[in-house]
């Protein structure tokens, strides 16, 4: 290994570190992310029984007003 190769391999485990600890990074967004999207997905499944559930109550009350009639 020459002088120069030293400097290659100081750079080298350089650039390995930095990538490293950026991998780390993105791991940690990736999971806050799923953790975001679950939750997203479970209120959209409640908002989906809610409007399904204020539709049915609007139906039946729609009923009640034609049976007083």
């Amino acid at each position: 290994m020459t002088n120069v190769d030293m400097f290659d391999e100081i750079k080298k485990s350089d650039e390995i570190k930095s990538l490293k600890k950026r991998i780390k990074e993105l791991v940690g967004i990736s999971t806050k992310h799923q953790k975001l999207y679950g939750e997203l997905l479970q209120e959209n499944k409640r908002l989906k029984n809610d409007i399904e559930r204020v539709t049915e109550e609007n139906g039946n009350f729609e009923m009640m007003l034609r049976n007083k009639k």
